[in-house]
C-alpha cells in the first residue's frame, strides 16, 4: 500500500518528465527558457507545458476568441504555453515575461484547492500594496479567475513579497526579481510614453489657453486703438481741433507706442502659436509611436483568414 501511494502522489511528476522528454524546443525558445533561471521544478513544468513561439495567425488560432479583443501576449491553454513571437528592440524583455506569465499559470494549474487557499490572504495583501501595478487590471477578471491572474502578476511583476510567498516562487524561479524586471523592461516603455503624452497634453491645453487669452486681449486692444485712430484721423482733419502742433505729435507718438505694443502682442502670439503646432506634432509622433507599438504587441491588429 505505501509503494502505490507513493507512486500516486507523484504521478503528476512522471508525467511532466515524460512528456517534457518530446519536448524539442527552437533555438529562441531554448534562448529563452535559459534566461529565466529556472529551478528543476520550474523547468520540469515548463517543458511539460511545451511552450512555442507563435506568429500573429497561427497565435491567434490558439489563443485568440474574439477578434478584436486587447493584446494577448500568450496564453496557457490545453496544458500548453502559447507565447506571441514579439521582436521589437523597443521591447526587451517582454517574450520572457510573457513565458514566465504563462509558466505560473501552468504551476497553478498543478496546485490542489489547498494550495490555492494557502496563499490567498498573502495575495490579497499584496493586491492591496500595489493597486497602482495591479489594481485596474486584476478587476477586469471575473471572481473565479481573480486569484490565478493574481498569483500569475504578482510573481512576475511584483518584488519585496510575504516571506513565504518569496519563498514558493523561489521554487520556480532561481531570482523572482529577475523575471520581474523583464516585466519593468518592456512596460517602462509604455509609462514613459504615457506620461510624455500626459506631460505634452498639459503643455499644449496651457499654451491654448494662454493663447487665446492674449488673443482677446489683442482684439480688444486693436479695437480699441483703431477707435483712436479714426478719432484722431477726424480730428487732424479739422481746423483747430489740435491746440498746438505739439499736442498732435504727442497724441501721434502716444498712438505710434500703443501700435508697437499691439505688433509686439501680435508677434508673442505668432510664437505661442509655433510653439503651440510644435507641441502638437511632438504629441501626434509620439501617440502614433505609442499606437505602432500597442500594434506590435496585439495580435487582433489586421487579422487576416480569421
Amino acid at each position: 500500500m505505501l509503494g502505490v501511494a507513493v507512486i500516486w502522489l507523484n504521478f503528476g511528476v512522471i508525467r511532466d518528465v515524460l512528456i517534457g522528454m518530446g519536448y524539442r524546443p527552437t533555438d529562441e525558445m531554448v534562448e529563452i527558457r535559459e534566461s529565466l533561471g529556472l529551478t528543476g521544478t520550474g523547468a520540469r513544468i515548463f517543458n511539460a507545458s511545451m511552450p512555442v513561439l507563435q506568429e500573429k495567425q497561427e497565435f491567434n488560432s490558439n489563443c485568440r476568441e474574439v477578434e478584436n479583443e486587447s493584446a494577448i501576449l500568450g496564453c496557457y491553454r490545453d496544458e500548453r504555453i502559447f507565447v506571441y513571437n514579439i521582436v521589437d528592440e523597443e521591447l526587451p524583455g517582454i517574450r520572457e515575461l510573457t513565458a514566465a506569465h504563462e509558466l505560473l499559470h501552468a504551476v497553478y494549474d498543478r496546485m490542489s484547492g489547498e494550495d490555492k487557499s494557502k496563499w490567498r490572504n498573502d495575495l490579497i495583501a499584496v493586491y492591496q500594496e500595489n493597486q497602482d501595478i495591479l489594481g485596474e487590471e486584476i478587476d477586469l477578471y471575473n471572481d473565479s479567475e481573480k486569484q490565478e491572474e493574481l498569483y500569475v502578476r504578482v510573481g512576475t511583476e511584483i518584488t519585496d513579497l510575504p516571506s513565504e510567498l518569496e519563498k514558493h516562487y523561489a521554487e520556480i524561479f532561481e531570482d523572482q526579481d529577475k523575471i520581474v524586471g523583464y516585466y519593468n523592461s518592456y512596460i517602462k516603455v509604455f509609462r514613459e510614453i504615457e506620461a510624455k503624452l500626459e506631460s505634452l497634453y498639459g503643455e499644449i491645453t496651457g499654451l491654448d489657453e494662454k493663447i487665446a487669452a492674449k488673443t482677446s486681449e489683442y482684439e480688444a486692444s486693436l479695437e480699441a486703438l483703431n477707435s483712436e485712430i479714426a478719432e484722431f484721423n477726424n480730428c487732424a482733419a479739422t481746423a483747430n481741433c489740435f491746440s498746438s502742433t505739439y499736442v498732435f505729435n504727442k497724441r501721434r507718438a502716444e498712438l505710434l507706442g500703443k501700435k508697437e505694443a499691439l505688433e509686439g502682442l501680435y508677434d508673442e502670439i505668432s510664437a505661442l502659436i509655433d510653439q503651440y503646432n510644435g507641441l502638437i506634432e511632438e504629441y501626434n509622433k509620439l501617440a502614433l509611436h505609442g499606437q505602432m507599438l500597442n500594434m506590435a504587441i496585439n495580435s487582433s491588429e489586421k487579422v487576416e483568414g480569421l
